[in-house]
């Protein structure tokens, strides 16, 4: 099966190869984590990871260490880096498509399911993101793979705590949330489930095995690290997360409120659907809906949730879509979906819609008339070809010319901080400071920054830090900044004005402005 699926995988790296090459690198998760990498690749320690010199306990280091092995044979690359979180994502699809010839042996449904998540252009935005889902998806693959085999009696306890220890590395415990369901409820899907008691003495070896290996990284961790450290690391990011109070609380009907768009262009399919009638009883389709229905409950119920958090569910939905695909008519209503989002560019792009406020970044407006061009053509392809390749091509097309858009308006500039960290860099010498305190260390990989930019949110401490620096720059965003001296040049970026001020425009702090 593998050599059928190597077209599939070519195809599929060369479209989220262009995806990141279409953009600049995002703030504020892409510029941090490259940044925290870069951290790492400076200090050469792989254990204690910092962001603009200061702990980072968020996440794990695997993907860290990932980019800095391909920095080991490439040297310091944006781009290279980049392309690591997409292999992973390429590495989902391969997965996804021998796990599918797992549960059916019987049935060819490898490369349909591989096609089937290639086409969410959910999957190949965040799949082509530096991020840490793609790299957790490879966990859960491999989880779901072993809880398979031990459904049906072969085994696989030692697959599952490898799973468990790599899905830690990966993004921490979360992986627990996409597999321990399924665990649960082996009894109910499994075709040959093990007793009770085989299933509770196996998992209790998976967590051994899985503590054994993470300990490996763990313990020296602890060992050197501050308290702060230590409790940052334990609590904060774990049990905190779920309770609320840190980034990205949402009301818990999010998630189920974006599944229009989640699942664009396959759950758009009404006969798509229909194709799972009289299948419910066999037990890779129980499999997979617990895999899929239960990730969406408990992210739904965690306090801090975001879209991209379902993409290891991504593979369970292209499975199921895949075996009703065999059975299910042609005929779908995401052309529809197509041709309202072609109206809506068109009319900003030909000026029925006056683009202001925010929208006025899609200046130049004639990509948007291009795109509503693409999305008629592509709900002709959906109605015109059979259900497979229609959809791949209106997924795939659609992630291309929404990346077009960001590539060829006042998009790309207005996320792109590389002007802001050149104009910077140069001074790091003398000193740099950021004077608001939201600074996620968006400038540090961007400017090669080789020591920490200084936080001061307050006059009083920036204040301080000129005395200290008094040939340095500071910078921020100029409606917070306290000062009344005007910055001596602003930058556009993340939808705010950014200025830079010289150490000794401190001194005019409550003069008026010229």
């Amino acid at each position: 099966m593998l050599g059928k699926l190597w077209p599939v995988l070519i195809g599929v790296a060369v479209v989220m190869a262009t995806l990141v090459a279409l953009r600049p690198l995002l703030p504020i998760d892409e510029t941090r984590y490259l940044s925290v990498a870069w951290e790492m690749w400076l200090s050469g320690d792989p254990v204690h990871l910092t962001k603009n010199g200061e702990m980072y306990t968020h996440k794990t280091p695997l993907l860290f260490v990932m980019i800095n092995l391909v920095w080991l044979v490439t040297g310091v690359s944006e781009f290279a880096a980049r392309l690591v979180g997409p292999a992973c994502a390429v590495g989902m699809v391969a997965g996804t498509a021998m796990l599918a010839r797992r549960l059916w042996p019987a049935q060819d449904l490898g490369i349909r399911s591989a096609l089937i998540l290639c086409g969410f252009p959910v999957f190949l935005i965040y799949g082509s993101a530096t991020m840490f889902d793609a790299l957790l998806a490879l966990g859960v693959l491999g989880g779901v793979a072993a809880l398979w085999s031990i459904g049906q009696g072969r085994g696989g306890w030692i697959g599952f705590g490898l799973a468990l220890a790599f899905g830690v590395y990966a993004k921490g415990p979360v992986i627990l949330v996409h597999l321990m369901p399924i665990l649960l409820t082996l009894p109910y899907w499994a075709p040959n489930p093990p007793r009770l008691a085989q299933i509770s003495k196996g998992f209790g070896g998976s967590l051994l095995i899985a503590l054994a290996l993470i300990a490996l990284w763990l313990v020296p961790t602890l060992l050197t690290a501050t308290p702060e450290f230590r409790t940052e690391l334990l609590w904060t990011q774990s049990a905190a997360r779920v309770a609320g109070g840190m980034a990205h609380d949402r009301p818990f009907w999010f998630l189920a409120a974006l599944l229009p768009l989640l699942l664009f262009p396959w759950g758009w399919s009404i006969r798509l659907w229909r194709g799972f009638s009289g299948t419910w009883s066999d037990p890779a389709i129980k499999l997979c809906v617990i895999w899929a229905v239960s990730a969406l409950i408990l992210f739904s119920l965690i306090s801090g949730k975001q879209a991209h958090y379902l993409l290891p569910a991504y593979p369970a939905m292209a499975l199921l879509f895949a075996y009703a695909s065999v059975r299910a008519k042609s005929g779908s209503l995401a052309s529809v979906a197509l041709l309202l989002l072609a109206a809506g560019a068109g009319a900003i792009g030909l000026g029925f819609i006056p683009a202001t406020g925010d929208l006025a970044l899609l200046a130049p407006y004639w990509p948007l008339t291009a795109l509503a061009a693409l999305c008629v053509v592509l709900a002709v392809l959906i109605w015109r070809l059979p259900r497979i390749p229609g959809h791949l091509l209106a997924g795939t097309g659609l992630a291309l010319g929404i990346h077009g858009i960001i590539a060829t308006t006042g998009l790309y500039a207005a996320y792109d901080g590389q002007s802001l960290a050149n104009t910077l860099a140069p001074h790091e010498a003398d000193g740099l400071a950021v004077s608001n305190a939201e600074y996620n260390a968006e400038i540090n990989f961007l400017g090669r920054l080789t020591s920490p930019v200084a936080l001061t949110p307050d006059l009083a401490s920036l204040t301080a830090w000129a005395q200290a620096h008094p040939n340095g720059v500071f910078f921020g965003r100029v409606k917070e900044n306290p000062l009344t001296a005007r910055p001596q040049q602003v930058f556009r970026y993340m939808g705010d004005d950014w200025g830079l001020w010289p150490a000794s425009a401190i001194s005019l702090g409550s003069a008026p402005s010229d």
